[in-house]
């Protein structure tokens, strides 16, 4: 099974040690690692083409949505090739290591001026579905996971049923009614 990593690690310092760590966590459990990399391209929609392309190559997509360069919002980046993946009818594994309410964690921050935590920024409300990410970015994602390890884990899994099942990091609060989110969703 091959799986495309999406994420902002590509700009971290030490990206090529991230690589290192993916590449064994799916060798070690005879998966495939599809990971981004310039791999020397200069040429950005050089860059975007061959992210595409694996993205197709791809049977399933781990998607680290944490936060990147702002207190609680993913990469857009990500958060395009996971809604990418979704549309080619793939499987997606959000991996999120803060799984805290969106407004919990704006709640007390510098940009979020107001202590409640109703409003952000220029006076933007804030999401208040118990959902650790947008709700959008949420529902696009068939599981979520805490962590790298356990993303992999559950792709391992994936590829011995073959079926996708969702479900929720510890701490994570379902909406209402998740069974009808779901078949609204597709799933």
């Amino acid at each position: 099974m091959k799986i495309y990593f999406a994420g902002p690690d590509v700009f971290r310092h030490d990206y090529l040690d991230v690589v290192a760590e993916i590449r064994c966590l799916c060798s070690s459990r005879g998966l495939t690692a599809l990971v981004p990399g310039n791999d020397g391209l200069t040429d950005p929609q050089a860059i975007y083409e061959k992210n595409v392309f694996m993205i197709r190559e791809a049977d399933g997509v781990i998607a680290n949505l944490d936060p990147f360069r702002s207190p609680v919002e993913p990469d857009s980046g990500t958060v395009f090739e996971m809604g990418f993946a979704r549309a080619l009818g793939k499987w997606v594994i959000a991996r999120i290591s803060d799984a805290r309410s969106y407004r919990a964690k704006l709640e007390g921050n510098p940009r979020c001026p107001c202590g409640d935590g109703a409003l952000c920024l220029h006076g933007a409300a804030v999401e208040d579905f118990g959902l650790p990410l947008n709700l959008m970015a949420f529902f696009s994602a068939d599981s979520l996971a805490g962590s790298l390890a356990e993303a992999v884990d559950m792709a391992a899994a994936l590829s011995v049923s073959k079926t996708v099942g969702f479900s929720r990091a510890p701490g994570v609060r379902a909406p209402k009614d998740e069974k009808a989110a779901k078949r609204a969703a597709g799933r």
